[in-house]
């Protein structure tokens, strides 16, 4: 039998943080440029506790796609975009020299 995995309490808080950022942020990701491509914006927390926001360009069909299975999911684009990167961070840490954590 296959079990499933725990979420850590670091795991489970940073999830509810995004959540809660993710509600606060939720007009900034609906504005659409008139270039035919949506820009979202998310947040990054910093050590510094600040967050950080960034935005992107990314192909009107896949952002259209993006949203369609975050909402099947209850999730917010930046609550998913939040996890997409702190997942990469976790996975691509040890390619920095220095000790950078977010």
């Amino acid at each position: 039998m296959a079990e499933k995995k725990k979420k850590s309490l670091l795991d489970k808080m940073e999830e509810e943080k995004n959540l809660e950022e993710a509600q606060k942020n939720e007009e900034a990701t609906k504005k659409v440029p008139t270039t035919g491509r949506k820009t979202s914006v998310l947040d990054i927390a910093d050590n510094s506790g600040k967050d950080k926001q960034i935005s992107a360009k990314v192909n009107e069909k896949v952002y259209r796609l993006f949203t369609q299975i975050n909402k099947s999911q209850g999730i917010s684009n930046n609550s998913a975009l939040n996890m997409i990167i702190s997942r990469y961070v976790r996975e691509n840490k040890g390619i920095l020299d220095e000790d950078i954590f977010i």
